[in-house]
């Protein structure tokens, strides 16, 4: 397993090193799965949209938008006249794609349906001094969020104007409950509020070593590269929030 999602009815999306989708109910049940034709490893696997699941690979400078039923609606590479290299990539609202340019250090919006940039902000004049090594980029609530690699979370608008900066610990893939980003960090729940910086710690379940957490309204999921552990949120002290 490389990269796991949930989406907003509690359904549980994997995928693993070459790119397939297995989708699992709320118990662990399985469901269904999706092989693409041209086959390599996630950047991303988002299924926490309304609507839609998206995925990128930056191997194969690839990007797909499914639906629920993890069927294909629009898959594509990016233009090379206008993306020269896509390190990542997230989906956006209104048909737009965010992506981070490694050529010219830029993030740009990439209308995928009419294939043109909206949108194009020099990252390094927004975060003079950052090194911009990204290891996660997602738009949620009308924020876009990077985890630069030991530097933390920076927040911008959906302009791309820079908001802040959060103090996150972890190089791990952004997860997100209410107005919190969630992460692991020393075999605990760092729970760090993007509006109003208060941080909460909550210990992880005794006899498991995951590398990184999942809430949703239903469940906390931990997991690692070999398993999934389900636990009901209400059974969690995560239940308060």
């Amino acid at each position: 397993m490389d990269q796991l999602s949930l989406d907003n009815q509690g359904f549980i999306f994997l995928a693993d090193l070459e790119g397939n989708i297995y989708q699992y109910d709320r118990n662990g049940k399985f469901i269904n799965n999706f092989s693409p034709a041209r086959q390599g490893s996630l950047s991303q696997l988002e299924a926490f949209w309304t609507v839609n699941i998206f995925t990128f690979s930056t191997d194969l400078q690839e990007y797909r938008i499914l639906n629920r039923f993890i069927i294909p609606i629009a898959e594509n590479r990016f233009p090379m006249d206008l993306v020269g290299l896509a390190k990542m990539a997230t989906l956006g609202n209104n048909n737009v794609i965010w992506v981070y340019d490694e050529t010219d250090l830029s993030l740009k919006q990439f209308d995928y349906i009419r294939g043109r940039i909206i949108q194009n902000q020099p990252l390094n004049l927004i975060l003079d001094r950052s090194s911009l090594e990204i290891t996660d980029i997602k738009e949620y609530q009308n924020l876009l969020f990077l985890n630069i690699r030991d530097e933390g979370v920076f927040v911008l608008d959906n302009q791309g104007n820079f908001i802040k900066r959060i103090k996150v610990e972890s190089d791990q893939k952004i997860g997100f409950w209410k107005s919190n980003v969630v992460y692991l960090k020393d075999k605990k729940i760092n729970l760090v509020n993007f509006q109003s910086d208060e941080t909460e710690e909550i210990e992880v379940p005794i006899g498991i070593e995951p590398k990184a957490v999942r809430i949703n309204r239903n469940n906390v999921l931990f997991f690692d590269s070999n398993q999934v552990w389900i636990y009901n949120k209400s059974e969690t002290p995560l239940d308060k929030f």
